[in-house]
């Protein structure tokens, strides 16, 4: 028997219920969890990676990136008044997230959380040695912003805020009139805002959703490619923002990752094309569509009228009267139909599965068809299920 015991920081983190749900479900299951683009790689990528490998040496590049690139990310945030000095091109959005908390936050520092937000959120709060504290999107809200609640999070132990816009798990996107009220709350408390950006480009609503560093400039934009483009197997994303914070998170990056793939920083160059602006407006129109299908089938299936996602490609479908919603989780994936439990995101999605729509229409028809079944089985003869024919 082992006697390895991890130090008091990390005991006690495990797998997220997301990775445990997919890595228990059988061959041939339905995925309706994971939040992994199922589109193509666009065209323009591929043929950018293909003749950088064909043509190019491809050593270690320094360790904030290509400079070509990181002008690029900078031109992005106007707001920020950034130079290359003020961006990190990164292992994906998540290696920026870890870098933001751990140079900012410090022993018994509070950082404030969306609830219902991404589950890696309170868990690198943990590693840094931080305390999470909730601000809440109530569900009664539709999980909009309450700015009355966001204020009531803020003490004198705020050290950073984290916010999401558009939301993973809901969707819903921060209006400009949110992110001022946010910013005027911040005002004169010397906090930090990190501004989770990673689906910012895979909206519904007329505009692109606007960016909390156009209202507060002691900000920390991350982002990447892998949702807007689909390339999550490139592991390409950044940090941007405030310049001393990044030079700390500079030297920690390269001790952690050294620099980003060569090959994935050179072909991200042309993510600021025409043609991959088109790939990502294609992109958009097919989420889109397979949210409207997914909103009518949830309608007909359950008689629920959701939350109509504004951005990302998750909704939350309400099934608080059929059991926990990891009980109700387990129950689909028993059926072949893998979703992710609202409790995984905080106390606000109880009550609510985070169904994703990275999948065909047809695909999405037969899991909630699936999903139907399974709410029966908790059901008193299907009580609360809306009956079909």
């Amino acid at each position: 028997m082992s006697d390895f015991n991890p130090p008091a920081r990390l005991r006690g983190v495990r797998k997220s219920a997301i990775r445990q749900l997919f890595d228990r479900a059988r061959p041939g299951s339905i995925n309706l969890g994971l939040g992994e683009p199922d589109l193509p790689t666009s065209d323009v990528i591929r043929r950018a990676a293909v003749r950088v490998i064909e043509e190019e040496q491809n050593g270690y590049t320094t360790h904030a990136g290509l400079l070509s690139l990181r002008e690029l990310v900078a031109a992005d945030y106007e707001s920020l008044k950034s130079t290359t000095d003020g961006v990190i091109i990164t292992a994906g959005s998540q290696e920026a997230l870890y870098l933001a908390l751990m140079v900012l936050v410090d022993e018994g520092d509070d950082v404030l959380i969306p609830n219902p937000g991404f589950v890696a959120y309170p868990t690198i709060v943990r590693m840094a040695g931080g305390r999470a504290v909730d601000y809440r999107m109530p569900a009664s809200g539709g999980f909009g912003f309450d700015a009355d609640e966001f204020r009531r999070a803020i003490s004198t132990r705020t050290k950073v805020v984290v916010c999401i816009s558009p939301s993973n798990p809901t969707g819903r996107a921060l209006s400009s009139d949110d992110l001022a009220a946010m910013a005027a709350a911040l005002d004169g408390t010397g906090v930090y805002v990190i501004s989770d950006e990673i689906y910012r480009d895979l909206y519904y609503t007329d505009a692109r959703p606007p960016s909390i560093s156009d209202f507060y400039p002691r900000t920390l934009v991350i982002s990447g490619l892998s949702k807007s483009m689909s390339m999550t197997g490139w592991r390409l994303g950044w940090m941007c923002g405030v310049e001393d914070v990044v030079r700390s998170a500079l030297v920690l990056h390269g001790y952690v990752t050294t620099c980003a793939s060569t090959i994935s920083q050179k072909a991200a160059l042309a993510a600021w094309t025409d043609e991959a602006a088109a790939a990502r407006h294609s992109a958009r129109q097919i989420f889109r569509a397979r949210r409207d299908h997914l909103m009518r089938l949830f309608d007909e299936h359950f008689g629920v009228r959701a939350v109509v996602p504004e951005g990302a490609f998750y909704a939350m479908l309400p099934i608080g009267n059929f059991g926990t919603s990891m009980n109700v989780a387990e129950a689909a994936l028993e059926r072949g139909v893998i979703t992710v439990p609202g409790s995984a995101f905080g106390s606000e999605s109880e009550g609510f599965l985070r169904v994703s729509f990275c999948a065909e229409e047809e695909v999405l028809s037969e899991g909630v068809r699936l999903l139907r079944e399974a709410l029966k089985t908790l059901s008193d003869e299907g009580r609360g299920i809306k009956d079909e024919g």
